[in-house]
């Protein structure tokens, strides 16, 4: 038996799609669930992981959940929702590339008529063939045969499988050699890891992949340079994609304790507004310039990081223009864009909000300290999209720097002859901006957490890095 969840950003929409399905169950075994919209009554539209979560957990006592959604945020929240399920139940759930409407009644009743999962996802798929018929349009199966297709686990594809050696796995900056890297071949990809395949020219597919040290992968290739990128790529994991195993291990720089005044940084964002009084299409246009805006200062952030610290610090933000610079993140906020009616800031917020939940809920420590580098890709972006510039402090003597949390590409701003230390309320010992302050000579500590309550600028502050602890000797009348 399968059951149905409804994904909408509307709640009315959901709600209504729900209902037009109960009355095509005649009597059926089906169980259909809605999850659309968001507890705001300001913001009502839009999806949330973990309302999905709860309405596939309420119709799992079955064989398979299929998942019908609109489009853009719609999808990344089902993603997200079955990194959150228990396996059990996330075992069962498929999600459906269907139209939201056609799809959901034509797979509710194939479901209901007992059908297994794949007819009912075939009837949700093809729900539009009646109405391509009556417009006189060509059927899908027939675009389909005009557009070639590849499918790379099968007889026809040559492939080659590597044990990874990197200690933390194919992070960002391995993983973006490896796009590169293969980008360069005329062939046909897929990169598998135990059954699941990504393409490999995106790096936010890699990452999710969640390979880690001694993960076996595999490279899946055919077309007329098959041959040469699969010995690239053997070349490459020979070569550990480009990263010093000795140099990846992570170790604090300092084991000495770093006394300083505190300055309280709180960098401030003006609010991001959904309504737009322009068109989807100028949205659009204003979205664009922005992405090429932030992808210049990476540029620019890139060569002054090669300039002066080589190796490693430059391959993070290579890594990080080659995340922001994938036509997949673009594509979707252009469909919430289409959907929504909503301003750039608000679609490119939800689409790199929910790519940054998708790293927060890893079970892998290094690649989920990764949700800071696509934060930091949304607020640059987000500041090109609002005219808000950063402005950083003018520090007058050496202090030591308090925060919430820090971006990778704000650290390198600061000149280690005055910022000492800096001190996080959160943050991650595993984070960019800590590989980065350590190679600058900075001392970091972070997840300090309610130890930084009612500190002010310029009380004494002592940083002990090998206790990862903040000692408050005084605070300031």
């Amino acid at each position: 038996m399968v059951n149905l969840v409804i994904v909408s950003h509307s709640a009315r929409l959901g709600e209504g799609v729900g209902e037009l399905a109960q009355q095509m169950l005649m009597g059926g075994d089906c169980k259909i669930a809605v999850a659309a919209g968001i507890d705001d009554p300001q913001n009502p539209i839009g999806t949330d992981p973990i309302k999905v979560m709860e309405a596939i957990e309420s119709v799992a006592d079955t064989d398979h959940v299929l998942v019908m959604m609109d489009i853009g945020s719609a999808l990344l929240s089902a993603e997200t929702a079955l990194d959150l399920l228990d396996p059990s139940i996330a075992g069962k759930v498929r999600l459906c590339a269907a139209p939201l409407v056609e799809g959901t009644l034509a797979a509710t009743v194939s479901a209901a008529a007992g059908a297994d999962i794949e007819k009912v996802i075939a009837d949700a798929t093809n729900a539009l063939e009646a109405k391509r018929e009556q417009l006189g349009l060509p059927s899908s199966a027939d675009e389909r045969r005009m557009t070639p297709v590849f499918s790379a686990p099968d007889a026809a594809a040559k492939s080659v499988s590597v044990v990874i050696k990197n200690p933390n796995g194919l992070h960002i900056r391995p993983a973006s050699r490896l796009v590169a890297t293969l980008s360069a071949f005329d062939a046909d990809l897929l990169l598998e890891k135990n059954g699941k395949c990504v393409t490999p020219d995106s790096l936010n597919q890699i990452s999710l992949l969640k390979v880690r040290c001694n993960d076996t992968i595999r490279l899946l290739a055919s077309g007329a340079q098959a041959d040469d990128a699969l010995a690239a790529f053997s070349q490459l994991a020979a070569e550990n994609f480009g990263e010093s195993l000795d140099d990846a291990a992570i170790t604090a720089s300092s084991t000495e304790k770093i006394t300083g005044s505190a300055f309280c940084y709180t960098p401030t964002l003006p609010p991001v507004r959904q309504a737009s009084d322009l068109s989807p299409v100028a949205e659009q246009a204003r979205l664009r310039n922005a992405l090429d805006l932030t992808l210049r200062d990476l540029m620019t952030l890139l060569t002054r990081m090669e300039e002066h610290w080589p190796g490693d610090l430059a391959a993070i933000f290579s890594g990080h223009h080659m995340l922001l610079d994938d036509p997949e993140l673009f594509d979707t906020a252009c469909g919430i864009l289409r959907s929504e009616h909503c301003t750039a800031e608000y679609a490119w917020q939800q689409v790199l909000s929910s790519l940054s939940m998708q790293y927060r809920q890893l079970d892998d420590a290094y690649l989920q300290a990764r949700y800071i580098d696509i934060d930091d890709l949304l607020h640059r972006t987000l500041r090109h999209l609002l005219q808000s510039p950063l402005t950083l402090p003018d520090f007058t003597a050496p202090v030591i720097l308090v925060a919430d949390n820090l971006f990778p590409s704000t650290v390198p701003e600061f000149d280690p002859n005055v910022v000492k230390g800096i001190c996080l309320r959160e943050g991650s010992p595993l984070a960019h901006g800590a590989l980065i302050a350590r190679e600058m000579g900075i001392a970091w500590i972070c997840q300090q957490g309610d130890a930084l309550d009612d500190v002010q600028t310029g009380e004494r502050l002592t940083l002990d890095v090998a206790q990862n602890r903040v000692v408050r000797e005084r605070k300031t009348l």
